[in-house]
């Protein structure tokens, strides 16, 4: 049997039989396949959470929670008294969660919330611009060139942890993390990725209407338990970071890369590794592509070890993903800019470059381990800390980071990481903007920490 809607009305017996699920995240999933099918129109008026929910036999709250979900992917509107409204297209959402890793600023103090590497320790950018300009190459001979110099794919195919059948660059990791969501994730598909993670993919994957399911994290990555399980729910992608994992800095070991693969090889799921960190990490360059390189996507960002304003990351691995990022990109920019290719390639093949990146790695290390080996000392815990970032347990978030302000000291809130509560509250601190020799500023931050670790919660707002 068809069913018709009135014009711009849309009764609840139209949705509920739609609904296949009723729950929350079924009903918002329900409700946008009707959209993409033109059964229900921009205009039409959706039924009253109170109606929906007596046709499907659930609680107005399951119903008012689909209707949130829907409201923060811009799929409907409402509109007051006058009822909730298909929308043609929502006005893009605030990356909330992005935008809660920083805070006020400090008047005076230590900024380590910022997740950025010390520009004192990137190789020095001036030097290999004017030795490109200098070289005075033509990069663009035509607007359909192929979108990475060849010189560049080269030496990045020589360095890639498994042969790619594809290969390109785009304008950095969360760029590129951004159009393979829109690229294969729809309303209602669920996705897998690490709990705590990167908040500007947990945004991403809240804005496209996802079912986000946490994965969890032990000393050598995600652990093989947490990935049978996410696999149960038939996830269309895996994210997750093989290095340095940001918050954690936990490093993937080989043999548990191995252990995923095997679990991974009995779903359907893209796995994307987002190796945001690359030679400034310590951890061994490990991918799922060795294993599985037709479902697997591996980004690999020079922010942080060559420059964030390069924004460059390159992506490499199955042509069923690629393919259709890189014509799709010719609808919008194009292509990276070749010159900065062409500065990247510099940078890459020269040897005081190289060295100035083998020198930061070091650095990194050396700062990561002095913090937590303060830390330990006074008795909190910490993370293995691999490239610039900690995670650091505290008794109470929102104390932690009031005390630490006082002191002067900035951290990012834990919160924002999360993708579900985990039972105990943590911030993130940016070892990498600790210089190692600075022992006074050190001595301040471990202690400044240790106390903030330990404060209570507070009676205010209760």
């Amino acid at each position: 049997m068809t069913l018709t809607a009135v014009p711009g009305d849309a009764p609840a017996s139209i949705v509920a039989a739609a609904v296949e699920e009723r729950t929350p995240k079924g009903i918002a999933a329900a409700v946008h396949r009707l959209i993409r099918a033109g059964r229900l129109t921009t205009g039409d008026r959706l039924p009253t959470v109170r109606d929906l929910a007596r046709d499907l036999g659930v609680s107005p709250a399951t119903v008012s929670e689909a209707w949130q979900a829907l409201a923060a992917v811009g799929a409907i509107q409402a509109r007051g008294r006058a009822g909730t409204f298909v929308r043609d297209t929502g006005e893009p959402s605030r990356p909330a969660r992005y935008l809660g890793i920083g805070g006020d600023p400090l008047a005076h103090g230590s900024n380590l919330s910022t997740g950025t590497p010390d520009p004192e320790l990137l190789p020095p950018l001036r030097e290999a611009v004017e030795r490109v300009v200098a070289r005075s190459t033509a990069w663009t001979s035509s607007y359909l060139d192929d979108p990475v110099l060849p010189e560049l794919e080269s030496v990045l195919r020589a360095g890639w942890p498994f042969p790619p059948a594809r290969l390109t660059v785009v304008d950095g990791a969360l760029d590129a993390m951004s159009r393979i969501v829109d690229l294969l994730v729809r309303f209602g598909d669920r996705v897998a990725m690490e709990n705590p993670g990167f908040p500007p993919l947990i945004d991403l994957l809240e804005r496209s209407g996802a079912e986000i399911v946490g994965l969890e994290l032990d000393e050598q990555g995600v652990t093989v338990a947490s990935m049978r399980r996410a696999l149960e729910v038939d996830p269309v992608l895996v994210f997750v970071q093989p290095r340095a994992q940001n918050p954690t800095g936990i490093s993937t070991s080989r043999a548990r890369c191995a252990e995923l693969a095997r679990v991974l090889a009995d779903g359907r799921a893209v796995v994307v590794e987002d190796d945001h960190s690359g030679d400034i990490a310590t951890g061994e360059d490990v991918s799922v592509g060795r294993f599985l390189p037709d479902r697997t996507v591996h980004i690999r960002s020079y922010s942080k070890s060559h420059g964030p304003d390069l924004r460059i990351a390159a992506v490499g691995g199955s042509a069923d993903v690629i393919d259709p990022l890189v014509a799709r990109r010719m609808l919008g920019p194009g292509w990276t800019s070749r010159l900065l290719q062409a500065v990247l390639l510099d940078l890459l093949t020269d040897p005081a470059a190289i060295a100035a990146v083998s020198r930061a790695r070091t650095a990194y290390a050396m700062r990561s381990l002095a913090l937590r080996a303060g830390l330990a000392g006074h008795g909190v815990a910490s993370t293995t800390g691999d490239g610039i970032n900690a995670w650091v347990e505290v008794a109470d978030e929102r104390s932690a980071l009031t005390r630490l302000a006082a002191a002067g000291v900035r951290v990012s809130p834990g919160a924002p990481f999360m993708v579900s509560p985990s039972g105990s509250s943590h911030v993130r601190v940016t070892t990498g903007q600790l210089d190692e020799h600075d022992t006074d500023l050190l001595q301040h931050v471990i202690s400044s920490l240790a106390a903030a670790a330990r404060a209570e919660p507070t009676l205010r707002g209760v």
